[in-house]
């Protein structure tokens, strides 16, 4: 993983989140898309769902617990894939309107009451400019 920022000094704001729909704009897995299950702002990283597999090799093993017949359940071995962080900036939001990976712009909404100013995320495309979340 990155190395963790010194105190004070924080990476950019990530514009991304949990269980957005993403594309890939480089690397392995260029052009594929995945839902995000995972974010590590402090990290600047994030896990998309089947993108960036990672292979690792376990044995089985008795995880502690017992079924209600008494009987210990048992953690399969062999090779098990699993998706590892990536790089937050190789991804980009997928429009929900437009189905087009988008750049993330802010707009604000002028309510009354406690929602006053609330912020929300809008695409950066000219023709479509819709509120993403």
């Amino acid at each position: 993983m990155a190395k963790k920022p010194k105190p004070g000094e924080y990476p950019a704001k990530l514009r991304i989140k949990k269980n957005d729909e993403v594309e890939v704009i480089a690397g392995k897995d260029k052009g594929k898309r995945g839902r995000i299950l995972r974010v590590f702002p402090k990290v600047n990283k994030v896990v998309v769902e089947g993108l960036n597999m990672m292979v690792r090799h376990q044995k089985a093993q008795q995880t502690g617990r017992t079924t209600r017949s008494g009987v210990q359940q048992v953690q399969e071995g062999g090779r098990i894939q699993k998706p590892a962080p990536m790089y937050a900036p190789k991804v980009m939001l997928v429009c929900q309107q437009c189905h087009r990976p988008t750049r993330v712009g802010y707009a604000y909404h002028a309510g009354e009451g406690k929602l006053a100013m609330r912020k929300y995320r809008v695409c950066k495309h000219p023709d479509c400019g819709k509120q993403v979340d």
